[in-house]
């Protein structure tokens, strides 16, 4: 097993691979940063780049271009409060918070130590444990991705800030824009208004973009003069370091959050937005040190969603070598990569091809040691952009989220969608209703109802089908729990802030 393994390394260390490692790895951190351009499209765009490469150093290419996506989509959320990654929106919440509060090379710090911190805990555990995460998964079927929604969507009572009443009715209306399109099992439209724009539902992309970043640019517009001068300061790489004491304070969080972005991550179709939510939710339920930041700039939250949006790439390939199932849409387009190279990912894939298998493995681990090199010595550059006034470069960024809004389909119908949710984001804020439950429910609502609704097919439409494993109780015992707890713990987040 050792010799595998140092075979696999010396193959991955050649010079070629090396420099698409690099390669994949920088292009992933521009992909993951720039909105609109997500991981599984920087992927998709070097797949064509791949036909005349040999197999090893295809997959070392994109294995780069996957982990820096998901790794550089903190980068904007954190510096400019614009998501570069679904999975980053906990990160716009207390990172740019943190940012605006002039620690921005801090909270850098944080999200860069404990996104490779995610990462390495999940390749670990990716070669350790590929076969016990892979039978768990198979576990699941509608009644557990549904118990599994209604644990995420009760991350609520975490992001609701001073009133759970207004958190609940954000949540709502998330939900409500979840069913908006066409109707995944019998294919009617669903609040469509007869347009066309509206047929395959409202883009997360577009919503997410218009409710956290456009809106902020228009709250900050109220206020032209008001400048985060703080926010760039920069003492030099090891002053701006965050102690040993912090990730001790911590430490329940750095050791949980990895192991439910694995978990989340082995679980097909869920992903690292899902990974992200569910980590930041435990958090915020579960803080002992400073709870009511949350929201506010919390480094408790920011620790936990990058730990487990990393971490969900190991648990996502894991499947995918396994089982042959992607668990994102970016290891679906690694399913591409190995169809163009005459393999197929699953259970044979081990005995016919150990030498890519291992060697994926070597590949996963060196390119999250290399990312922290890569992005730990761009960090300064990244804050120079921080030195421009506010008032300057918001225009740039209403520029990126503009054109991040139309790349998507090449649609000005996705412009409008963008400024009509901006300017209800706007409102959001303006009367203290938070987004985040919004955009939870958002991403969550349309797999909530067809696991629901599969879940009733199978079981006759009797409601104990939603109770029938283990899994599903506990999953739904949690998320009882986590909703009603606060409720005695803090009777005032009832009331209206």
């Amino acid at each position: 097993m050792v010799d595998v393994y140092l075979q696999a390394f010396a193959t991955v260390l050649m010079p070629q691979n090396l420099i698409a490692m690099a390669l994949g790895a920088l292009w992933g951190l521009l992909a993951g940063a720039l909105p609109g351009i997500s991981t599984s499209m920087g992927v998709v765009l070097l797949l064509s780049f791949t036909y005349t490469l040999s197999p090893m150093t295809a997959f070392v290419l994109l294995i780069g271009a996957y982990l820096g996506g998901i790794t550089g989509g903190s980068i904007t959320s954190i510096l400019f409060g614009i998501p570069g990654e679904p999975s980053s929106v906990p990160t716009v919440i207390e990172g740019h918070s943190l940012a605006k509060q002039g620690r921005a090379a801090y909270a850098m710090w944080v999200y860069l130590l404990c996104s490779i911190f995610g990462g390495l805990f999940s390749v670990f555990v990716m070669i350790l444990a590929t076969p016990l995460i892979a039978n768990f998964a198979l576990r699941f079927g509608p009644a557990e991705y549904f118990a599994l929604t209604v644990l995420g969507l009760s991350v609520v009572s975490g992001l609701s800030g001073g009133s759970m009443l207004k958190g609940f009715l954000s949540c709502f209306f998330g939900l409500f824009l979840a069913t908006v399109g066409t109707d995944g099992i019998t294919g009617e439209e669903r609040f469509t208004f007869d347009t066309v724009t509206l047929l395959g539902g409202i883009n997360f992309v577009v919503a997410m973009v218009g409710l956290l970043a456009v809106s902020e640019i228009f709250i900050e517009a109220e206020e032209p003069f008001k400048e985060y001068k703080g926010g760039v300061q920069y003492r030099g790489l090891l002053k701006e370091l965050p102690p040993l004491s912090l990730f001790k304070k911590y430490l329940l969080t750095m050791i949980r959050s990895p192991i439910i972005g694995t978990i989340v991550g082995a679980l097909p179709g869920a992903g690292a937005t899902i990974a992200a939510f569910l980590a930041y939710g435990e958090a915020a339920r579960t803080a002992k040190h400073e709870p009511e930041k949350f929201g506010k700039g919390a480094v408790e939250g920011l620790m936990a969603a990058e730990c487990a949006n990393n971490a969900s790439t190991g648990g996502s390939m894991t499947v995918l070598l396994s089982l042959g199932l992607p668990g994102s849409n970016t290891t679906a387009m690694m399913v591409a990569a190995f169809m163009i190279h005459g393999m197929q990912p699953g259970p044979l894939l081990l005995t016919q091809r150990p030498d890519i298998v291992y060697g994926i493995f070597a590949a996963m681990l060196l390119t999250n040691l290399l990312l922290l090199v890569l992005t730990g010595t761009a960090i300064r550059l990244f804050l120079e952009l921080n030195r421009l006034p506010y008032s300057v470069f918001s225009a740039a960024i209403m520029i990126l989220c503009v054109i991040g809004a139309f790349g998507l389909n090449n649609s000005v119908d996705d412009l409008f969608l963008m400024f009509a949710f901006s300017v209800i984001g706007y409102f959001m804020r303006k009367f203290g209703v938070p987004v985040a439950p919004c955009i939870l429910a958002l991403v969550l609502g349309d797999l909530a109802e067809l696991s629901l609704r599969r879940a009733l097919l199978l079981s006759g439409g009797s409601p104990l089908g939603l109770v029938s494993s283990p899994i599903s109780v506990v999953l739904l015992a949690g998320a009882l729990f986590s909703i009603v707890y606060p409720m005695f713990k803090k009777p005032k987040m009832l009331q209206g802030a």
